[in-house]
């Protein structure tokens, strides 16, 4: 049912002549277009010689664009192509279809798992067996999340919920797992909802043998990359590779990409790269996209932040193309006879239009042929005609803020003052508005709701919500009534707004509810935005979201203007460059925000905390540790996170009493800090040679891990313990080694790695096996340079300097020894190492030596030597 039918429906009484009819405001061209664009990329897939999905270089003719000004009718459009693409076909029903919409008006559908899960959700309608991309994303689950159920993630999306529970997405995983792997993977039913028993080098035998899977190109590749968001956009061609797999007609599936100016407005194109490669990978797919600009991916020539450009690529949506579908379009404007036709057909009675053709000339004309327009006014008829009203010409042909104003004065009172809290949000739930405007009785929220200008959208987080060009009429308009809103009042309205936004933000973050904490989040910002004020809560609020991985989700903000709001969205992107690598832009950003006068002092104290991680990142150990430094010496916000992390500043600088002392003083340990507090104490007493208490904190980090399910602190607290046990205890170390290689294998943790294989390298050369260490050297080495771990560099060359004395050759070592101290001096950390491998091939002190020892220089330094391997006279004798 269309949206004035359904207000109709509710609006009127049982016995009124007038009806509303399904419209849809008359497009014949775009509809035409995408009937054209469907036909073309059909006959495109029919008469290939080689899959378009195979052949990479095939210029792709699958995306149709329509752009156009806000309230011009381009989600209606995009919903009317939906619903043809998937309707009866010649009055009979038809599976053979599938449409997956997604709306960036949402701040969850910039989740990159969520997305393309609700892209193998739609799908699933098709079929439900889809072997390449259930696989590989298995073996990706298990590796980004270790031991956290789909099931759970799949619950904190709304959306992706729906989408899931329509087909049994679960279910339909563990089928396709079973059918391809079968007996050969024990507990393959359960893997669809933990996806933590599907070992990778299993998955990788059962590939090469099934008669499918083997065929799949490239599949080996995707599993062996690294399980992070880069990876996962490229999944999207298992997917087409699984489609193209099922017989024609094709194309079978649409997706639809809907509000795509959030997408490009962004200040990164990050999302759009990986949305881009995602038509790019999926060719016998069409893709629509709507948003309020066209797409520029023809007309660059070159660009480093997207991946397919150019006229080669995208010959069909270059600018002035005006040929072969699909294409570009720009939607324009309804014309005079569009626009009246509309109104004929939405209202009717007994003897045609239910609407005069007075007020359909007066309505028609103030339009300028804005749909958005055209369906308010059909909204203000109804409303008329429901209080027994007669409709007079006098009562239309306003412009947008007086149509606005009248909705306004012809509400009453309460029902006035819910309209203007729902003007300052992009969208709400009942319970929003209630605490915005805590006086305003039940009965009048429940009339409120039935409102025919409130658009009703399920699948969001926050259902209700205001046409924004209305959202802004409204707000105008509110200046010159009678009981308009002063600053003042408007400004307490949002302060209770934003509490209530609080609790909602909190409990969604206890409950693993991302899409609503993200929501509650993003709708206070711009309420903050909007009034001028600060909620003083949202810097914790950040921070938590930042936690938990939602940073990518909030949508970029403008950082124009002064004030902490500014300051705080800089801030947000600054964390949000700093977790993808880009350092120097994180601490320039940084800098910015905190250049804004008068920071509130949360504020400033987030800003702080994520200026000096970046710097810490960027290897500025120094200058990182001036920030955590004004942390902690202030009590409040992020005292812990800074005590942390300047004890671990004092460990790399060789300070190890100094920082135990730092350790010692923390009190109220987060949760998720406990852990890393025990590792750094075992850190501190393990270069020490002080094993045994290093053993102690080690196994109590492990029981913490083990106790919380988290299998990712598991691996790196075994990582602890092999590096502990290889130098006292080899032969236990050899016995714990495969466990911690398996599970940091399956994260594909290469930090941990290329621990594993320098820990494993002291442990074959102390059980004779100088062969078999340096191969665990070697992959380490390499290893380490793949992944650009500086620091892994450092175990490496320690267990080779070990190695080569077991050999006795004492030249080679002191060369190993003189390549590191190059190493830890560049690093600005970790020159104790240096040390350690200087007592072993020349048995003198570092003259220049910073080190504290916990029990001084000589009781360290003689544990040391008790480990030093000694196989040859040379090397017993040599004190340089």
């Amino acid at each position: 049912m269309s949206k004035i039918s359904l207000r109709a429906a509710f609006t009127l009484a049982p016995q009124s002549p007038v009806s509303a009819q399904q419209v849809f405001t008359n497009r014949v061209t775009e509809v035409g277009s995408f009937d054209a664009a469907l036909r073309s990329l059909g006959d495109t897939l029919a008469t290939a010689d080689i899959s378009p999905v195979a052949d990479r270089a095939t210029p792709r003719k699958n995306v149709l664009v329509f752009y156009g000004v806000g309230g011009i009718g381009k989600t209606t459009l995009s919903e009317e192509l939906e619903r043809r693409f998937t309707g009866p076909v010649d009055g009979k029903g038809t599976g053979e279809r599938a449409a997956v919409r997604v709306d960036f008006a949402e701040p969850a559908s910039f989740d990159i798992e969520a997305f393309m899960l609700r892209l193998r959700a739609g799908l699933g309608h098709l079929t439900g067996t889809w072997h390449a991309f259930d696989v590989a994303f298995s073996v990706y689950w298990e590796r980004a999340h270790p031991g956290e159920p789909l099931d759970e993630f799949i619950r904190k999306d709304s959306a992706l919920r729906r989408a899931a529970r329509g087909i049994g997405l679960s279910e339909q995983i563990a089928a396709t797992l079973t059918d391809a792997f079968g007996s050969a993977l024990p507990g393959v039913a359960r893997a669809a909802h933990v996806l933590g028993g599907l070992v990778y080098s299993q998955a990788k035998r059962a590939i090469i043998s099934h008669k499918i899977l083997k065929d799949c190109d490239l599949l080996t590749d995707l599993l062996e990359a690294d399980a992070d968001a880069e990876t996962l956009s490229y999944f999207p061609y298992l997917l087409a590779w699984d489609l193209a797999r099922l017989p024609p007609p094709h194309p079978r599936a649409l997706v639809l990409l809907d509000t795509f100016e959030e997408v490009t407005a962004q200040a990164t194109r990050q999302t759009e790269q990986w949305l881009q490669r995602c038509a790019y990978l999926m060719p016998n797919v069409l893709f629509v996209v709507t948003g309020r600009n066209r797409l520029d991916w023809a007309d660059l020539t070159h660009t480093t932040e997207l991946d397919f450009v150019g006229p080669r690529r995208w010959p069909l949506l270059r600018a002035g193309h005006n040929g072969e579908e699909p294409r570009q379009h720009l939607v324009g404007y309804l014309s005079v006879p569009d626009a009246d036709s509309y109104l004929v057909s939405a209202l009717t009675d007994e003897a045609g239009p239910a609407i005069p053709g007075s007020i359909r000339q007066r309505i028609v004309a103030a339009s300028g042929g804005l749909p958005l327009y055209l369906d308010l006014a059909v909204t203000t008829y109804l409303d008329l005609l429901s209080r027994g009203e007669t409709p007079m010409d006098a009562n239309f042909g306003q412009p947008l803020p007086e149509v606005a104003g009248k909705i306004l004065r012809d509400l009453e009172r309460d029902e006035r003052d819910l309209l203007r809290a729902a003007a300052l949000v992009d969208s709400f739930n009942l319970d929003l508005l209630k605490a915005a405007c805590p006086h305003v009785p039940d009965s009048a929220l429940s009339r409120f709701k039935a409102r025919p200008f409130l658009e009703l959208d399920p699948d969001r987080t926050w259902p209700y919500s205001l046409h924004t060009m209305l959202r802004d009429a409204i707000r105008e308009a509110d200046l010159e009534l009678r009981d308009s809103w002063s600053p003042r009042e408007r400004a307490q309205a949002a302060a209770r707004a934003g509490a209530y936004l609080e609790q909602a933000a909190t409990a969604a973050a206890a409950a693993g509810d991302r899409s609503t904490q993200v929501a509650a989040i993003a709708q206070a910002i711009g309420l903050c935005r909007l009034t001028g004020q600060f909620f003083g809560w949202l810097p914790a609020a950040a921070q938590d979201l930042l936690n938990c991985g939602g940073w990518g989700l909030l949508p970029d903000l403008p950082t124009d203007g002064d004030g902490p709001v500014a300051a705080l969205i800089t801030g947000l992107q600054g964390a949000r460059e700093c977790r993808s690598g880009r350092l120097d832009t994180a601490i320039s950003l940084m800098d910015a925000a905190l250049a804004h006068p008068d920071l509130p002092a949360a504020l400033q104290r987030f800003l702080l905390l994520h200026r000096a991680h970046a710097l810490r990142v960027a290897g500025r150990y120094a200058a990182g540790a001036d920030d955590y430094q004004q942390l902690w010496d202030i009590p409040g916000e992020f005292r812990a996170d800074a005590g942390y992390w300047l004890a671990d500043y004092a460990f790399l600088q060789g300070s190890f009493q100094d920082a135990l002392d730092r350790l010692g003083q923390l009190t109220d340990i987060p949760t998720d800090l406990r852990g890393e507090v025990l590792r750094l104490q075992g850190h501190v007493h393990r270069v020490n040679a002080l094993f045994g208490q290093a053993e102690h904190f080690y196994q109590q980090a492990l029981e913490t891990a083990r106790q919380s399910g988290n299998v990712a602190v598991e691996g790196t607290a075994l990582t602890d313990l092999l590096q502990t046990l290889c130098w006292s205890r080899p032969t236990e170390a050899r016995d714990i080694q495969p466990r911690a290689l398996e599970v940091n294998d399956a994260l594909r943790s290469h930090v941990e790695l290329v621990k594993i294989h320098a820990a494993t390298a002291v442990t074959l050369a102390n059980l004779d096996d100088p062969d078999g260490a340096d191969t665990q050297i070697a992959n380490g080495l390499h290893l380490a340079e793949q992944s650009g771990y500086r620091g892994g560099l450092v175990w490496c060359q320690v267990a080779a300097v070990f190695t080569q004395l077991h050999r006795g050759d004492l030249d080679a070592a002191r060369d190993t020894a003189t390549r590191l101290a190059d190493i830890v001096s560049d690093l600005h950390g970790n020159r104790f190492w240096s040390e350690i491998v200087t007592w072993w091939t020349r048995n003198v002190s570092d003259p220049a030596s910073t080190t504290n020892w916990l029990d001084g220089e000589d009781a360290a330094r003689a544990r040391w030597l008790a480990l030093r391997p000694s196989p040859g006279s040379d090397t017993r004798t040599s004190h340089d």
